[in-house]
């Protein structure tokens, strides 16, 4: 508030004419008195306060849903000793990168060669038993017997009816007839026998190759079991990764009693993300995808605690499918590249998942934007100069702007500096602010953003 001051008119008094040395010395004070003198003081509107505006910028955004999800291993192998001994060898260095087939421990394989070579030699001596039993000569024995009983049994049966042809003449006597008539019968006898011991000599040569074949079959599973005992000495990496520190020194003995865990490798490179998403959000996402795309192919971007906004991108390649009904949440996992193995499995991350996108989002700097009981607001100057209040919904922020949703134009002005100076109702004196032009699109990849209710 300024006053001005105006002379006030004095009464009038009667001033003597003086001269000389005494008119200069009444001079100075009625000089003084007339100043004090002249018309009353009058208030003057101060001037209207001047501030900040700028008009909200139009662009198209990409809203998110952020979450924070732990970092793991895409492949994770425990390395175990499958047999028992002493512990011969390690070859590697604690913490080290290693590669698939590469050499990590050696146990003792000294009793494990031997126990090899003894059942090779067991495998020999089946393979010997199985080539007698294939050219066992036993059948044809037992033919030739056969023929040969058969051929006696034709002679004793040509004597037989000769016999029988002189005794019908009284040519011979009872006895021998009698005689004759044994010989056929032992002849037939002998010739049945045969018959009897060729089945069962061919039986014996099929059996005695099939029980061959079979010893054989069992000295060569032990060998092989024995063979494969002897690998496992050795254990190589299964997987590209990294190891962890030893379990066991050299000279230990393992695997006695349970598979011994020797050492732990992890795959990082590429590296596994977790987060468990309410079903609302997840179906929202999945909404906000375009038709017939697949849901594990979204994507997704993720960021240490230690860094700024989300530089590394990924995608989603699981969904739990079904919803867990005590949190009514869904595990969801996304894969990242991760050459240099800086993403460690179990750290901690901030996830970020497009949701939805906007064409012609309103945005104003974020420094306009108040709050109060009655929720966010904005200072609008109206076409009279006089500031107003406006209700709004605020978005996701990108590089200091705000994204707003209300009854808010492109045209309106929105105090952007000078808020305390401004208050509803008040006349102020806007001044347009001066900023570098925005580009027509931005989804803010490396800024945090909040989900939009």
């Amino acid at each position: 508030m300024s006053v001005k001051s105006n002379p006030r008119p004095c009464p009038g008094s009667p001033v003597r004419r003086l001269s000389g040395k005494y008119t200069a010395v009444l001079l100075v004070p009625i000089t003084l008195f007339l100043a004090g003198c002249g018309a009353a003081n009058v208030y003057h509107e101060p001037p209207p306060p001047e501030v900040i505006v700028a008009n909200p910028v139009q662009q198209t955004v990409t809203s998110y849903l952020t979450q924070t999800g732990t970092a793991q291993a895409s492949e994770r192998v425990e390395l175990r000793a499958r047999v028992k001994g002493f512990l011969a060898e390690r070859a590697f260095k604690d913490g080290e990168a290693v590669k698939v087939g590469q050499l990590l421990f050696v146990i003792d394989e000294e009793p494990f060669r031997i126990r090899l070579a003894q059942l090779n030699a067991k495998v020999g001596e089946a393979e010997a038993a199985l080539a007698k039993a294939e050219q066992s000569k036993f059948r044809e024995i037992t033919q030739a017997k056969l023929e040969l009983d058969q051929a006696d049994l034709e002679l004793a049966k040509v004597s037989d009816a000769r016999i029988r042809t002189l005794y019908a003449k009284n040519a011979v006597s009872r006895e021998e007839l009698d005689r004759s008539d044994a010989t056929l019968k032992k002849a037939e006898a002998q010739v049945a026998s045969d018959f009897a011991n060729l089945e069962q000599a061919k039986a014996d040569h099929k059996t005695n190759i099939l029980s061959a074949r079979s010893t054989l079959d069992a000295a060569r599973a032990d060998a092989r079991i024995a063979e494969i005992d002897l690998s496992y000495c050795r254990i190589s990496a299964p997987i590209d990764g990294r190891i962890n520190s030893r379990e066991f020194d050299v000279g230990n003995y393992v695997g006695d009693g349970q598979s011994t865990i020797l050492a732990t490798i992890v795959k990082v490179d590429p590296i596994y993300t977790f987060i468990s998403p309410g079903e609302d959000d997840l179906l929202r996402v999945q909404r906000a995808q375009e038709s017939g795309s697949s849901t594990t192919n979204l994507p997704i971007e993720m960021a240490l605690n230690n860094e700024t906004g989300y530089p590394h991108r990924g995608h989603v390649d699981y969904i739990d499918p079904s919803v867990d009904t005590g949190t009514g949440t869904i595990r969801l996992r996304g894969v990242f590249s991760n050459p240099g193995g800086a993403i460690l499995p179990g750290l901690f991350v901030r996830v970020r998942i497009p949701s939805e996108r906007r064409e012609s989002a309103l945005l104003v700097p974020d420094r306009s934007v108040g709050s109060d009981q009655g929720g966010s607001y904005l200072l609008v100057v109206g076409n009279d100069d006089k500031v107003e209040r406006r209700t709004i919904e605020v978005g996701i922020e990108i590089d200091g702007l705000r994204e707003v949703r209300g009854s808010i134009a492109l045209t309106d002005r929105v105090v952007v500096d000078g808020l305390l100076r401004a208050r509803p109702g008040l006349k102020v004196a806007p001044k347009a602010e001066d900023r570098p032009p925005v580009t027509a699109e931005h989804s803010s990849p490396h800024n945090p953003a909040s989900t939009l209710k």
